[in-house]
């Protein structure tokens, strides 16, 4: 596959790229011209109409980098969060790899100036996945109400308030 592929992004990964773009300073050089772009071409959905093969943020993502051995790490927002495992969105390769699919290429600018080539390999984990609404299904096989007739409820019958004189309710009304 190749980096023609559409990047897909939920709307909160989107938000999240936004506010890495307005930020006064950059990740790591180049960072903001990566991300405008990634925002300029990107085709946002809710986190619900996500596919399950896309990467987001939080998904574990097996990729490997030019050909070589396999990896698997977690997309996380940013360094403070970073453990062993862990891959931070404001990384070259974190901020390459979000809205990628499964058999994608992408390519990240190293911060030496190299260009990687990232294959996405396979997505054990994402969150909007796991997330998903179970569908609806039958909980009672009873016959259906018939909301088109109109019933007379005794409640009605008994509520009724008396005016005299003039047309204001008084403290009633409320």
């Amino acid at each position: 596959m190749s980096e023609q592929l559409p990047i897909v992004l939920t709307s909160e990964d989107f938000f999240l790229l936004q506010a890495i773009a307005e930020q006064p300073a950059e990740p790591f050089p180049g960072a903001i011209g990566v991300v405008r772009r990634k925002l300029a071409t990107a085709i946002v959905v809710f986190p619900a109409d996500i596919g399950a093969e896309v990467v987001t943020l939080n998904s574990r993502v097996r990729f490997s980098v030019n050909n070589g051995r396999v990896d698997e790490r977690a997309l996380i927002h940013g360094p403070i969060e970073e453990t062993y495992g862990t891959l931070p969105l404001t990384t070259p390769r974190g901020l390459a790899l979000i809205g990628a699919s499964i058999g994608q290429t992408v390519t990240a600018l190293r911060t030496d100036g190299w260009m990687e080539r990232i294959y996405v390999e396979a997505l054990p984990y994402q969150p909007e996945a796991h997330l998903a609404l179970p569908k609806l299904r039958v909980v009672s096989q009873q016959m259906p109400v018939d909301i088109a007739t109109p019933r007379h409820s005794v409640r009605s019958a008994e509520r009724t308030s008396v005016f005299f004189g003039d047309d204001d309710p008084g403290p009633s009304a409320a």
